[in-house]
């Protein structure tokens, strides 16, 4: 009970700040995800050193500034191609048989869940901006949260349905995708709001389904580095990552799911 009364005094002191940043957007979302990009180096660094594998101080620079111009300009797949083989010829001149490859591949992905995804997020907010579709995600993802937790918790009955988190159950999982399906469909229904039945839809699985495989693949990666938590930052909650897991890959997904149906869907 002490674990969750600090995760409820967190959650009251800085929900109302996160949601404020959120509804504004512009330079306080970007300073909040700037943040969150920083931070969150900080961490999986610090989580791959537990496991052995060595990255650069400058690591910590390069992601919060990969991340502004991720955010800035629309040259994702060109820069992300240059940080590859920027990666690929610093590990051919400082090659060493056992670390150069874990040290590449685990840089490359760093980058990818610390400056790349929040920088979709970012721009998730910009395209939609007036329907303030990454403020409804959000919301909804934090309910299912909530909702896989509680009844996961009180009839969580079918366990381990992952190696990764033994103590994820199946009726936790049910339970969160239900919430998303009907939150979503509050959203759809909503005529204030006028999402259509395909952003609405999308909100849905986004939240239902890829929030919880983000808690789920942050999970992946502590078990690697054999952490409990990505950090201590915020008392009851864990680090930066522990609280924004389920958000980063929920929000990517949702950013490139609303571009592929911008293409085929008139």
């Amino acid at each position: 009970m002490q674990e969750l009364a600090k995760r409820l005094i967190v959650s009251i002191l800085f929900i109302p700040i996160l949601i404020f940043a959120i509804y504004r957007g512009g330079l306080f979302l970007y300073l909040m995800l700037l943040l969150i990009s920083f931070l969150g180096s900080i961490e999986y660094r610090k989580m791959m050193e537990n496991a052995g594998i060595q990255t650069s101080i400058l690591w910590l620079v390069f992601n919060p500034l990969l991340f502004s111009l991720f955010s800035i300009f629309n040259i994702d797949s060109a820069l992300f191609v240059f940080i590859i083989i920027t990666n690929l010829v610093l590990a051919l001149f400082i090659w060493d048989e056992e670390k150069s490859l874990p040290q590449t591949f685990s840089s490359l992905f760093g980058t990818l869940y610390v400056a790349f995804m929040p920088a979709l997020l970012y721009k998730l907010d910009i395209y939609y901006d007036k329907k303030n579709i990454l403020l409804a995600l959000i919301i909804i993802v934090w309910i299912v949260d909530s909702a896989a937790y509680f009844i996961g918790m009180r009839f969580g009955k079918r366990r381990n349905i992952t190696a990764v988190s033994p103590r994820k159950s199946l009726e936790g999982f049910i339970a969160g995708f239900v919430a998303s399906v009907l939150l979503s469909a509050l959203l759809y229904f909503n005529s204030f709001i006028e999402f259509s039945l395909l952003e609405s839809s999308l909100i849905c699985l986004s939240a239902g389904v890829f929030g919880q495989l983000g808690d789920l693949s942050e999970s992946m990666i502590k078990r690697f580095c054999k952490v409990k938590d990505s950090s201590s930052l915020i008392p009851g909650h864990g680090g930066i990552l522990d609280r924004t897991d389920s958000i980063l890959l929920s929000g990517s997904f949702l950013y490139a799911a609303l571009m592929v149906a911008r293409i085929f869907v008139v």
